[in-house]
């Protein structure tokens, strides 16, 4: 086995960073052959991972947080190569997309959840899953826009702080940013003919349950049914911003004539103002913004049995590495 590991050497807590050693050692005490890179600036890990699936890797391993994550997959789709096989090891701040499938994550910062999570990728199981698709760029968790991306982007602004206080940081700018938020007149195309038109503060399109750490703002999806969950939340003054924002956190199954939910294969956004947008936790642009999904379109390592209740079938296709005469 040969893969392309990617590391983001700022991501997470630096104390992190010293169990990636460990976790390397156990790819090359199972006989693997790494090729190891580094980030060395926003945007890297997207290039280096077209650019191990063009010089012939067949499997990338990322070491990052959700944004690195969405970074990776987004150089392998890039790449036009089918069936290149995605690797994470959990170590940024929030690890959003670990929570939710059941990866092992660092929860203080100096465990091994790393090299659990590298014990995961070694054991085999790379099961295809949906890859969401945002103006060009792929996407694993969410895209959306709204109070929430301009929340992170300044959040993004004060990557120091958010490294040593990740909860703390983005919990004082949620109220900074809400206390002065508008919420912008927003038309949504649906792939069906629907057309939503009203002043929404929320909308997101999800391949998985959690948003932001904590809530469920998706509770039914599957990373392998070929939709999105798509959520648009009409809300104008702060009180009622604040009353649906909690109904999400606490009891997310509930109806709320505030929430608006469907289940999309494609859908459009456009804004009047023009918003900024986000991709799994990372501001990216400005809308509008164009969505869809890429079916089953990347062969990801997960652990079957903790996955399970985010799959639609736990069964299926699983891609074994060395098995298939390539690189990877």
């Amino acid at each position: 086995m040969d893969a392309f590991f990617i590391r983001n050497p700022i991501s997470g807590h630096p104390a992190r960073q010293a169990a990636l050693q460990r976790a390397l050692a156990e790819f090359r005490y199972a006989g693997w052959k790494l090729e190891v890179r580094e980030t060395e600036r926003k945007g890297h890990a997207r290039d280096l991972a077209c650019q191990a699936v063009q010089e012939g890797h067949r499997t990338v391993i990322i070491a990052g947080g959700d944004g690195s994550i969405e970074q990776a997959v987004d150089g392998i789709v890039r790449s036009g190569v089918p069936g290149v096989r995605l690797g994470i090891l959990p170590s940024g701040t929030g690890n959003v997309f670990a929570r939710d499938v059941g990866l092992p994550f660092p929860q203080v910062d100096d465990d091994d959840a790393v090299v659990k999570a590298a014990q995961v990728i070694l054991e085999g199981d790379a099961i295809s899953v949906d890859v969401g698709l945002a103006n060009g760029s792929a996407f694993l968790c969410w895209a959306g826009c709204g109070l929430d991306s301009i929340v992170a982007d300044q959040v993004e602004r004060n990557l120091e702080f958010k490294r040593r206080a990740p909860v703390l940081t983005y919990a004082a700018e949620v109220v900074r940013q809400a206390l002065r938020f508008q919420s912008p007149f927003a038309r949504i195309e649906l792939d069906d003919g629907e057309v939503l038109e009203d002043h929404f503060s929320l909308i997101v399109a999800s391949n998985i349950v959690l948003y932001g750490r904590y809530f469920r703002v998706t509770p039914n999806a599957l990373l392998d049914d070929g939709y999105l969950e798509m959520v648009a939340m009409q809300t104008e003054a702060l009180t009622s911003l604040a009353f649906t924002s909690a109904k999400l956190l606490l009891a997310p199954e509930l109806p709320d004539a505030r929430l608006i939910r469907r289940r999309v294969r494609k859908m459009t956004v456009a804004t009047a103002p023009s918003t900024v947008y986000h991709l799994d936790g990372d501001p990216l642009g400005v809308t509008p913004l164009s969505i869809e999904v890429l079916p089953r379109r990347l062969p990801l390592f997960l652990d079957r049995v903790a996955a399970a209740n985010r799959l639609q079938d736990p069964s299926a296709e699983v891609a074994v590495p060395g098995r298939d005469g390539d690189h990877g």
